[in-house]
């Protein structure tokens, strides 16, 4: 990790990220880890996810991990009281599923459902069982996406849970502004992650020159923005959705 991410110091904290699984979660994963807190990791996953806080705990951290699906809000619950019922300090929310280009009325409703049961009800779910948690002065942060905050062509039911995401984001920051809990979002555009990695080099030269800055961002560069807004560098931050988007929306 850089100097940037060690900025600050997690010592003696108790973090959870949801979704750690993926370019993105693994990025979150270490961000976070390495800033020293106990790391609680969840993911659907469990195969992959043992890989990864193995690698976690091979280089020192302070790691545990377990398997559980957002979809299913009672093992949402079990697995929160069970590795986070004593307190958390931060939780971060790295959930989500797509569905291909569609335009909403040939779009199944099986995939309408499926897509909302986890993107936007998966966050709510989650969100739920951990600010009950969450110590005063804590903070809450959802990867949600530039579709949260724009159209996107045949993303209809992918852009309506993420827009979902940011009001539950904002509305959540309102609620409990009052303990001193921070909840913010992080809205990535074109990232090194996902479906575009399955994608030849063409393509995502393509998707990369379409964005200001010249080129996509990387998972890491996302963890980190994410681990600011948990940081007490922004301790005066709240209802905030930070686009990673390398000036796209701009």
């Amino acid at each position: 990790m850089t100097e940037q991410t060690t900025a600050f110091s997690l010592a003696g904290r108790d973090v959870l990220v949801l979704g750690a699984n993926g370019l993105i979660g693994r990025a979150l994963a270490d961000a976070f880890g390495a800033a020293g807190p106990r790391l609680v990791l969840g993911s659907r996953d469990g195969s992959r996810l043992a890989e990864l806080a193995d690698g976690l705990g091979a280089r020192g951290y302070d790691v545990v991990a377990g398997a559980v699906d957002v979809t299913d809000a009672d093992a949402v619950e079990r697995f929160v009281t069970t590795h986070a019922g004593t307190g958390l300090d931060v939780a971060v929310n790295n959930v989500g599923t797509s569905h291909r280009p569609t335009p909403l009325a040939d779009l199944d409703i099986s995939e309408l459902d499926r897509v909302l049961a986890t993107t936007l009800r998966g966050v709510a779910v989650a969100m739920r069982h951990e600010l009950r948690v969450l110590r005063d002065g804590g903070a809450l942060v959802n990867i949600a996406s530039s579709a949260g905050l724009d159209g996107a062509p045949g993303m209809s039911a992918y852009v309506a849970a993420k827009h979902g995401v940011v009001g539950l984001t904002k509305t959540a920051a309102i609620d409990y502004a009052s303990r001193q809990i921070r909840v913010n979002a992080v809205a990535p555009g074109p990232i090194a992650s996902g479906p575009i990695m399955r994608q030849d080099e063409q393509v995502r030269r393509h998707v990369g020159g379409l964005v200001p800055l010249g080129r996509m961002g990387s998972p890491e560069e996302v963890a980190r923005a994410a681990l600011w807004l948990a940081s007490p560098l922004a301790s005066y931050t709240t209802g905030c959705v930070l686009s990673v988007d390398g000036g796209k929306r701009a």
